[in-house]
């Protein structure tokens, strides 16, 4: 199957409607949410409706926490009964297709505060790799929060440049997708293993 990996869109619903269409015209499974929907709370609702149009699925992050603790009156009254719907449906973690979903590293607990807003740089930074890959037996963890792509394998970080087509073949791989509000989204194809990267300008 063929999955779209969305992560921190922060309510660029310009760069979501351009991710969105790209996976309607590759012919997305599955939408997947790697977590961070809200930035101002202003484009909530036409964030969520974009999102449950497209059928999408997913985690929440940090800057979402609040929103999908068992407030689904509050939201309604306040973004309508599909941002309602989407926060109510967004899950800690995700788990599919051997692999692992999440917005944080997955050794950390997405369902506490800590957990989610822990920040000592991304892996290639703190190098601590035994804690990803002993976490969770999934083969491809995938992941958002930091902004940036990266690649980890147990033996260390993976050469890669985003801008073409990788593999994630013979062995485990830890993925940090790029943030869409920065233009970034991606296709990861569970057959082939093959992750596609895609970047779309966007005004800031």
């Amino acid at each position: 199957m063929k999955i779209g990996l969305l992560t921190d869109i922060h309510e660029r619903v310009d760069a979501l409607q351009i991710a969105l269409q790209r996976f309607r015209q590759q012919q997305v499974d599955q939408v997947v949410v790697l977590g961070d929907l809200v930035a101002t709370m202003d484009s909530i609702p036409e964030t969520c409706r974009l999102l449950d149009e497209a059928g999408a699925i997913g985690v929440w992050g940090n800057h979402d926490f609040g929103l999908c603790q068992d407030h689904a009156a509050q939201i309604a009254e306040r973004h309508g009964t599909t941002a309602a719907r989407v926060f109510g449906a967004l899950k800690p973690r995700l788990v599919f297709a051997n692999c692992h979903f999440s917005h944080v590293e997955p050794w950390l607990d997405p369902e506490t505060l800590e957990g989610l807003w822990y920040y000592d740089g991304p892996p290639n930074e703190h190098g601590q790799f035994d804690r990803i890959f002993s976490a969770v037996p999934q083969r491809v963890m995938f992941a958002g929060h930091y902004h940036k792509w990266l690649i980890v394998r147990p033996d260390g970080i993976q050469s890669w440049n985003a801008r073409e087509p990788i593999h994630l073949i013979n062995g485990r791989y830890f993925v940090v997708v790029a943030a869409l509000c920065e233009g970034h989204s991606a296709i990861f194809d569970t057959e082939s293993s093959e992750l596609i990267a895609f970047h779309d300008p966007v005004e800031f």
